[in-house]
């Protein structure tokens, strides 16, 4: 069990958030993992938070940013990977107003069509349904998608 003073407790959250951003949530449960007491995290929570280390919104902004460049995903993977580090709904909510969830499907499938050239037009159609799905788009965007890059069949109300 770790020493449950405020100091060592500040000391490794302040490691934490040096090696990247994190929500108030996530932190406090690696501290209680760490072996710090609720009393001995709760003032660090609250310091680094006035601080402006340690801010949900801008957490919650950083997450969607980092995954639009680098795996584009659809609102339901952003709301479960937001909601499983902690962050509030209200703040979730506010962060998806502004949310193009159709472009970054579309830029997913184009990038995924590359990969699939040697296949037919059915099995490239179930296999970029399948991964869109995957990444958390919803029917109406994989659907908008394939219209767009003229894969036939895009019209079909069921998933395959």
């Amino acid at each position: 069990m770790t020493d449950n003073n405020a100091p060592g407790a500040m000391t490794f959250a302040l490691k934490l958030l040096g090696l990247r951003s994190h929500s108030k949530d996530e932190l406090k449960r690696k501290l209680l993992k760490k072996g710090y007491s609720a009393e001995g995290i709760e003032p660090v929570i609250e310091k680094l938070s006035r601080m402006g280390a340690l801010d949900d919104h801008a957490f919650g902004m950083e997450v969607i940013r980092s995954r639009s460049r680098r795996k584009p995903s659809g609102r339901l993977k952003i709301v479960a990977e937001l909601r499983k580090k902690g962050v509030a709904e209200t703040i979730i909510s506010e962060l998806l107003k502004e949310y193009d969830s159709v472009a970054l499907c579309h830029r997913a499938a184009e990038k995924k069509l590359a990969s699939l050239r040697e296949m037919s037009e059915a099995d490239r159609k179930r296999k970029l349904e399948v991964f869109l799905s995957n990444r958390g788009f919803e029917w109406q965007e994989i659907q908008s998608a394939l219209r767009l890059l003229v894969l036939p069949g895009a019209d079909d109300d069921e998933p395959c």
